[in-house]
């Protein structure tokens, strides 16, 4: 959900996800002289209107210079000198009010300014048209410590333990398990095509329904590309630690060549009478560091002729049907990449892997090129043809790209990581990880029960959102990697989405969190390694507010970056040139023009 208001020469655009609320703010160029940030308060509405809002503060993580007081600090006394804001404490399908005040006067008086209130609500994933699920990932390592202390899972008591480690799926294990649950018996189906097969509580939802008599048949990783790999041996034992098998389930292992090809898929169908109904599909791999340490999502999409089209890629996964077999097959159940145009949203279509060419990578390349801003989450190395769109040869003026990469050498070689991170069109957030006994457990169970693919791999989620702040967001989401390797030689899946307003800002809002939180890691990182070579102590809290305006002056810089973002998250932007959706299919090459997805 998305609403704006203006009110004194300030400008609030509030964008609702389901955990999740992004503020952005601007500020007429006139009101910026002696403002000292923005102060805000947010508000739980009663439905029922029986009860007067309760107005709390949101916090904030940095102070005044000379601030000397301790303990916790909002925003009351230590403003936002940002004009992007993310709330990451609310709950899914609540309403909410905000007031954000502009402040002046000086740090120990603070005065207020221009103020505008606004009303919005949460999304929520119960409904079948927003079924996305986040969990909180490796970033969340404050918000857990607040909760619970400075400790590793693993050295609490068990019931401790398992409410922390829920705090950590945060919803995503437990969708995944309720998605399973809704097949309620005879009648029902379904058909589950998983990499890494090794949850047991995952396995035991599969069980469970075979013994309420649902249709249960598995297919999962089996292939021996090296003897590293041992994936088939970990699937292979949790398969028959379950008794999957002997609850009537069947299961296939999927062996065919080549045998360097990974089963990548993470999906079922839900099926009932025969017929498909629903799909859930994403990121999440069935294991412990999945759910507890990678950042990933779980997408339901409950569409008929998308969920026929995954229940026909699975008869042939199931059937561990050959390379050129499935290549054929799938080519022809993503009918996207033949289009000459984009289909108009809204709507959503698979697209499926292994593929005969790279039509898809240069698809989303031109997707890519065209987008007048972008948000791309990527844990491994990006295709050529898809870095070669960050470069300035290929970057529109005035555009803007957040890129979030597990490593930098995400980006490419060190050479073109330079390049990227210094095109001033291009932020980048690597995951950073600091040390905390949370980060201690997450590294143990990515690192031991993961397979070689996966190890030490914090940001796992793939996503590519163009425009998704604008009137016809497209998101790409699934189990994919945007590499040559995923779309020519493995087993994989994507949703491309066009037009879902609430789906893009729920993906907005994560990406967002996830974004902020480790961009202000790396502004830590690379001042602790400054006050290191002057040897002073490092700190998890470097920065410090400004006592003037001084703060304002990069965000005013005209066409700069920091000007357009402020800009686009808070909606005030100038509209952009006429689009050429015709041209998006076009070829990587020959695509000229800003596309911004409407519809000719």
């Amino acid at each position: 959900m998305r609403v704006s208001k203006s009110s004194g020469g300030l400008t609030v655009r509030a964008i609702a996800g389901t955990h999740n609320i992004l503020l952005g703010i601007d500020l007429e160029e006139g009101l910026r002289k002696g403002c000292l940030g923005f102060s805000i308060q947010r508000a739980r509405l009663d439905p029922k209107q029986k009860t007067p809002p309760q107005w709390t503060w949101l916090p904030n993580r940095l102070r005044f210079p000379k601030d000397k007081s301790t303990g916790p600090i909002s925003t009351e006394r230590s403003p936002v000198q940002k004009f992007r804001w993310g709330d990451y404490t609310v709950t899914p399908g609540t309403a909410y009010r905000y007031r954000v005040v502009a402040r002046y006067g000086s740090w120990d008086r603070l005065t207020s300014g221009a103020t505008v209130e606004l009303d919005l609500k949460t999304e929520d994933p119960s409904q079948t048209s927003t079924a996305v699920f986040f969990n909180r990932g490796a970033a969340a390592s404050q918000a857990y410590n607040d909760k619970f202390g400075n400790k590793d899972p693993d050295k609490m008591d068990p019931q401790t333990r398992q409410t922390a480690l829920t705090w950590l799926s945060r919803g995503l294990e437990e969708a995944l398990l309720a998605f399973l649950a809704q097949a309620r018996g005879k009648g029902y189906a379904l058909h589950a095509a998983i990499y890494e097969f090794q949850k047991p509580e995952l396995l035991a939802g599969l069980v469970e329904a075979a013994k309420r008599g649902v249709e249960v048949k598995a297919v999962y990783h089996d292939r021996k590309a090296t003897a590293k790999d041992t994936t088939w041996q970990k699937n292979e034992a949790a398969a028959a630690a379950s008794k999957l098998a002997q609850s009537g389930a069947q299961v296939h292992q999927r062996k065919a060549d080549p045998q360097g090809a990974i089963s990548h898929n993470k999906f079922v169908v839900l099926l009932r009478n025969g017929t498909p109904k629903a799909i859930w599909t994403g990121s999440t791999n069935w294991t412990e560091g999945a759910i507890y340490g990678q950042l990933n999502v779980g997408h339901a999409v409950y569409d008929e002729e998308v969920a026929d089209t995954y229940e026909k890629y699975f008869q042939l996964l199931f059937a561990d049907a050959q390379a050129r077999q499935l290549k054929a097959a799938a080519r022809k159940l993503s009918p996207v990449l033949d289009q000459k145009t984009l289909p108009p949203g809204p709507g959503v279509w698979p697209i499926l892997s292994p593929q005969a060419n790279s039509d898809m990578l240069s698809l989303y390349a031109s997707l890519c090129e065209q987008a007048n801003h972008l948000m791309v989450c990527a844990p491994f190395a990006l295709a050529p043809v898809l870095l070669d769109t960050f470069s300035s040869e290929h970057t529109q003026p005035g555009t803007l790209h957040y890129l979030l990469v597990d490593k930098e050498s995400s980006l490419g070689k060190p050479e073109q990581v330079r390049i990227i991170e210094g095109d001033p069109s291009n932020e980048v957030g690597a995951a950073t990880t600091l040390s905390s006994p949370l980060h201690d457990f997450q590294k143990r169970i990515l690192m031991t029960p993961e397979h070689f693919h996966h190890a030490g791999i914090h940001i796992h989620s793939k996503i590519i959102a163009v425009n998704p702040l604008g009137p016809d967001p497209i998101i790409i989401t699934g189990s994919a990697n945007y590499s040559n390797n995923s779309t020519l030689a493995n087993d994989e899946n994507s949703l491309m989405i066009r037009g879902d307003l609430a789906v893009a800002d729920i993906y907005v809002t994560e990406f967002m969190r996830m974004f902020e939180h480790y961009h202000f890691r790396g502004a830590v990182t690379k001042e602790n390694a400054k006050r290191t070579l002057h040897g002073l102590a490092a700190t998890d809290t470097p920065l410090s507010l400004r006592e003037d305006d001084t703060w304002t002056d990069r965000f005013y810089v005209e066409k700069s970056a920091d000007a357009l973002g402020r800009q686009l998250f808070a909606g005030t932007e100038a509209p952009s040139a006429p689009a050429h959706p015709e041209e998006a299919h076009g070829g990587h090459a020959a695509s000229n023009h800003t596309w911004n997805g409407a519809h000719h």
